[in-house]
């Protein structure tokens, strides 16, 4: 472990800590509180750590979550390779700060993988042909189309949930008959998005994607397990705020915290490795 990554696990130890409630001073927390002055004791090579930055944010969860997304709903999003686990997690979180999930979906491989490309656009081509001029701009290029179509199938620039009209039944049975995209036809839109980011995809899929869907939903929160890979697509992109570590406790704490801030102040970028800290706590 490196100096940084000590100093910055030992900070977020400390912050949690005390947001939790936790005293420092004993509990779980303390190790040999009180030693005579001078005794010396020869570290034992079997002893316990102590807690790890995922630890002590697993602990703090609870409180940190509070009410932050008290009567919010939330369409949760994955591409490929991110565990079930994970999106078990992220939902839990949502609910553990009393918001809602309006609901799960899943970008299939077909819709990421540039090889599909003409699919996609095709996709587009024909969705655009049939719906309402505001479901997506015909002239965007061909993922930040079909990223815009996606927001309007899930989410809404208003600031509650909706039940989904017929321009949006039409764009889930379709991208879901394409294999696009799978999920709960039947959930409402939601006005804050979560995406999920797994295996590492082309520059050019995940920022389109990303760009088109921050244009049809209030607020759009995109985590992912590292900084490095996807997420520096997204670093100009102030339209959406971003999460790290999402692989461990903090990211994931991380993501949902954001989602309270990111209709007020969107761009922000938090998670270990995070320009704007670890966690957004205003």
């Amino acid at each position: 472990m490196t100096l940084v990554r000590r100093h910055l696990v030992g900070a977020l130890v400390v912050v949690l800590a005390i947001a939790a409630g936790i005293a420092l001073g004993g509990g779980p927390l303390q190790r040999d509180a009180v030693r005579p002055t001078g005794a010396t004791t020869a570290p034992d090579a079997d002893e316990d750590a102590g807690p790890s930055a995922d630890d002590v944010a697993a602990a703090a969860a609870g409180t940190l979550h509070g009410a932050r997304l008290e009567g919010r709903s939330v369409a949760v999003l994955t591409m490929p390779g991110v565990p079930d686990e994970t999106v078990a997690a992220l939902v839990a979180g949502i609910e553990s700060a009393e918001g809602s999930v309006s609901g799960t979906w899943r970008l299939t491989d077909n819709l990421t993988d540039a090889s599909e490309k003409a699919l996609v656009e095709t996709m587009g081509d024909q969705l655009v042909e049939q719906l309402a001029d505001n479901a997506a701009d015909p002239e965007a290029p061909g993922y930040e189309r079909i990223g815009q179509l996606i927001g309007s199938a899930l989410a809404t620039r208003r600031t509650s949930a909706i039940a989904p009209g017929d321009d949006a039944l039409t764009i889930r049975q379709s991208l879901a008959a394409a294999g696009l995209v799978r999920g709960d036809g039947d959930a409402r839109q939601a006005p804050l998005v979560l995406l999920a980011l797994g295996d590492d995809l082309d520059d050019f899929v995940v920022g389109g994607i990303v760009d088109g869907l921050a244009s049809r939903a209030s607020g759009v929160v995109v985590a992912a397990p590292s900084r490095d890979g996807d997420l520096t697509v997204l670093d100009d992109l102030r339209s959406v705020s971003t999460a790290d570590g999402l692989d461990g406790e903090v990211g994931r704490l991380a993501a949902v915290l954001a989602l309270a801030t990111v209709e007020e102040a969107p761009g922000g970028s938090f998670g270990a490795s995070g320009a704007d800290g670890l966690l957004p706590l205003r």
